[in-house]
């Protein structure tokens, strides 16, 4: 998952100012509108990322994907083709491009899978419009070269997120399960760089690692790169709900909190030049999948309805009127909400699809107990169009 932090102006280093003057010369329309984020925010408007996934092949089988269950390597072997569900072509694309600018979001991250085994990337970068709209790219890195790199900067790609498991290759390559994705990974970083591509690493926090000289030391490659390190949990869901043992404990994010202090090192919850939207679920993001679904997080498996039945700006307004999503709260909640955990479970187990859709899983008749967090900040005040 990619954060992009819009920071007040007067707190830009010089080389994030000379990226942003850089950016309002060559696209100008979409460079208002990522300034207004923080504005927006303060309005009590959502600028939630849209994570598009529009296809789930991949050339790994990482131990710890989210996506795993869909995947088309799976689906095959629990659906006939005929169940098969329809699937987003570049006309939805398009479609969703043009109201995600209606109502002023500007940030879209192509995910999957892997993007870059998609014979189509280069068409999907088109039905987004990189003029309206700063698309980032996940990768696993295995196909990243300088010319693929200078190819995607010269489409209108602006930012790579890498997936880097482990500093200790043998560590990472086997997380990934294929041998040599360490190399390519590490080889991207450079590329990407050299190519003028914004650079985000990311990597999967399990249980215990945050104490290790392993970590510190991604910590310290981030930094000596000059890049952000974004740092996911492991959390009960994907390939993940096989190995609870990854899933993190307190101790692991209070240590991460503390490296957040000297490295450029942060997770979903890391508050950021005054904006803190605890858990971002629907404010910070929103995944579309393959099949027009809306998640409210990459993490959780139940949708907030399908663009095709219902537009995408009452999509939103219906998670921030759902109680588990719209209000604030400091924690996760797939990682770290008990009760919810147990829901989600329960409401996915067994299904032969996902994610689970509206009305079946969330729906308006959501309640939760008494002890809910009280609303404040974003979830206070109703989604609104500028």
């Amino acid at each position: 998952m990619s954060i992009i932090i819009e920071m007040p102006e007067d707190r830009l280093t010089p080389q994030e100012r000379a990226k942003r003057e850089g950016l309002a010369q060559r696209k100008p329309y979409l460079a208002q509108k990522l300034s207004q984020i923080t504005a927006r925010e303060a309005r009590g408007e959502i600028s939630p990322i849209i994570r598009l996934e529009k296809s789930y092949l991949c050339n790994f089988q990482c131990t710890h994907c989210s996506a795993e269950y869909y995947m088309d390597r799976h689906l095959e072997k629990v659906v006939k083709a005929e169940d098969t569900r329809k699937k987003i072509d570049l006309n939805d694309i398009r479609e969703l491009s043009r109201q995600a600018d209606e109502i002023g979001l500007a940030r879209f991250v192509i995910t999957g899978g892997e993007p870059l085994v998609m014979k189509d990337f280069d068409a999907v970068v088109e039905a987004i419009d990189p003029e309206k709209h700063y698309i980032i790219t996940d990768t696993n890195g295995w196909f990243l070269d300088a010319k693929r790199a200078a190819h995607m900067k010269s489409i209108g790609v602006e930012k790579v997120q890498l997936s880097l498991d482990s500093m200790i290759e043998a560590d990472h390559d086997n997380f990934r399960n294929k041998k040599g994705s360490y190399k390519r990974v590490i080889r991207a970083v450079d590329e990407s760089l050299d190519a003028g591509l914004n650079l985000l690493l990311s990597t999967v926090l399990i249980r215990g690692r945050a104490k290790t000289d392993e970590f510190l030391s991604m910590c310290e490659y981030a930094k000596e790169k000059g890049v952000g390190l974004y740092v996911s949990y492991a959390k009960p869901t994907g390939s993940c709900s096989d190995h609870p043992e990854f899933v993190i404990e307190k101790e692991d994010a209070d240590i991460l909190r503390e490296l957040e202090k000297e490295f450029p090192v942060f997770s979903h919850m890391t508050p950021s030049y005054g904006s803190y939207k605890g858990c971002i679920t629907v404010k910070g993001i929103i995944t579309v999948t393959s099949d027009f679904e809306v998640t409210p997080c990459p993490y959780i498996d139940m949708s907030l309805g399908n663009l095709w039945d219902t537009p995408l700006k009452e999509v939103l307004a219906r998670g921030m009127r759902n109680p588990w999503l719209g209000p604030h709260r400091p924690d996760c909640i797939i990682g770290e909400d008990p009760k919810f955990i147990t829901l989600h479970q329960t409401k996915t187990h067994g299904a032969k699809f996902l994610p689970i859709p509206w009305g079946e899983g969330f729906s308006d008749d959501d309640s939760v107990s008494a002890e809910i967090l009280p609303r404040k900040g974003l979830s206070a005040i109703p989604i609104r169009v500028i």
